[in-house]
């Protein structure tokens, strides 16, 4: 598995090679091969300043391939091995991908790397995405609970101290494709990942080069809901974006109390969204979700689910004109095609 970061990488061998630290606003990427060793992690090839030239010369390897490359982007509290695990298992279920990942300093350390000062009580974290869904509105203010959201706080604030260098990968990730001109790419991006890609269209050529994926998949987005359209029409894929969203999905819930009950997008997009042949919203509500339902795409994921992903990360559609959306989608979409069900919302009776 080929990983980039903007971590602080050491010459070690083991997860622990990706650090905390990381220079904020820094184009400085470093990369890394991870191969599954026993329990853990073997890393080779560590590249702590990767240079334009040597990056691309790895990529085009993959490119010049017989699969297409999928860019997994994971979201909040993803220590390195956790974003490894996930890349690694993402790799078994859709073998038809070459997956390569981008790891970011989630887990609501300092930039460097040492621990937010005077926490009110020890820290919990467990470097666990599900540790949001912990937050409560009847706990909201106890000194444990306190820990958590200010450290999802700092983690918001990495991403976007993160945006120059994730935006420098998806630069190098286009003008490959380009150079090459024989696999498609797509990224997957997951929940607080969103806050990330979001924040990193500001940066230069990113909007182009997003726009130069095949499929660009926002996974439980963890971030506002509202005016969500006037950031993802900026971008325009060679297939289409799809928006997944479940109103059950607690991780999402707890990250809104956190954000003084802002809506997430991947809980509920709202009745204003985009209308166009390039946009589509997945609803997972009321599906038979894993717990919470944050992770729908990689855990307990089979069936027309596993057969959705696995054509989104392939970089095709996820059906093609010819075909019934029930062929991915057991409800069917609307009658313009905006928003497709993988089960029926109990508030809602989607049209055939």
């Amino acid at each position: 598995m080929l990983i980039f970061t903007n971590r602080v990488i050491s010459s070690g061998a083991t997860a622990e090679s990706f650090g905390r630290a990381f220079t904020p606003g820094s184009k400085q990427l470093g990369v890394a091969t991870i191969a599954s060793s026993g329990s853990g992690w073997k890393l080779s090839a560590q590249n702590a300043d990767v240079s334009d030239d040597v990056a691309s010369k790895m990529l085009e390897k993959l490119f010049q391939g017989t699969k297409p490359v999928l860019l997994y982007v994971h979201g909040y509290n993803n220590s390195p091995a956790a974003c490894f695990r996930r890349i690694h298992k993402l790799q078994e279920l859709y073998p038809g991908a070459v997956v390569i990942g981008f790891s970011w300093p989630a887990e609501g350390f300092q930039s460097d790397g040492l621990p937010l000062p005077a926490l009110i009580s020890a820290t919990t974290s467990t470097a666990d995405e599900e540790d949001l869904s912990k937050i409560k509105p009847d706990n909201r203010t106890k000194g444990f609970i306190q820990n958590k959201i200010r450290q999802f706080h700092q983690a918001q604030t990495n991403g976007k101290d993160s945006v120059e260098a994730f935006a420098r990968l998806l630069r190098l990730i286009a003008a490959v494709r380009l150079k090459t001109n024989n696999q498609p790419f797509s990224l997957a991006i997951h929940s607080l990942g969103t806050h990330l890609f979001q924040y990193s269209l500001q940066a230069e050529g990113a909007t182009e080069s997003a726009g130069a994926a095949y499929n660009v998949a926002f996974l439980a987005p963890c971030v506002r809901a509202a005016a969500h359209k006037e950031w993802v029409t900026l971008f325009r894929p060679k297939g289409r974006t799809y928006i997944a969203y479940n109103r059950g999905d607690t991780v999402l819930f707890g990250a809104s109390i956190a954000d003084g009950n802002q809506v997430k997008l991947g809980a509920e997009p709202g009745t204003d969204r985009v209308k166009s042949n390039g946009v589509r919203y997945i609803s997972f509500s009321d599906a038979k979700l894993n717990g919470g339902g944050h992770g729908y795409f990689v855990s307990g994921v089979k069936g027309k689910s596993l057969e959705l992903f696995s054509r989104i990360f392939t970089s095709q559609s996820d059906f093609e004109v010819n075909e019934s959306p029930k062929v991915v989608y057991p409800i069917g979409c609307d009658v313009n095609g905006t928003t497709c069900y993988m089960a029926v919302p109990q508030d809602q009776i989607p049209q055939a």
